[in-house]
């Protein structure tokens, strides 16, 4: 058991029943509000996500045929402006 949960048992214990009610009650809608509430993914997961959504973009606009790269590409085009 957590050190928070041993505290809300034992305060539990302490305080009238009316009072004990209350802060049941209000721990139950604190775990609500957190448990409701979305999970953010973690950056590996968005990192995954994004790679999948890249190769999913090479299949679909790929043509099969290797070529020139791109970077050889901008370096020609450099060159000429020299």
């Amino acid at each position: 058991m957590s050190a928070l949960a041993l505290e809300i048992d034992q305060t539990l214990q302490q305080i009238d029943r009316a009072a004990a009610s209350r802060l049941e009650r209000l721990v139950r809608e604190a775990l609500a509000l957190v448990k409701s509430r979305p999970v953010s993914p973690t950056p590996e997961i968005k990192r995954q996500a994004w790679l999948q959504r890249l190769d999913s973009l090479r299949e679909s606009v790929g043509t099969g045929k290797a070529g020139t790269s791109t970077e050889a590409i901008l370096e020609d085009i450099r060159s000429e402006r020299d």
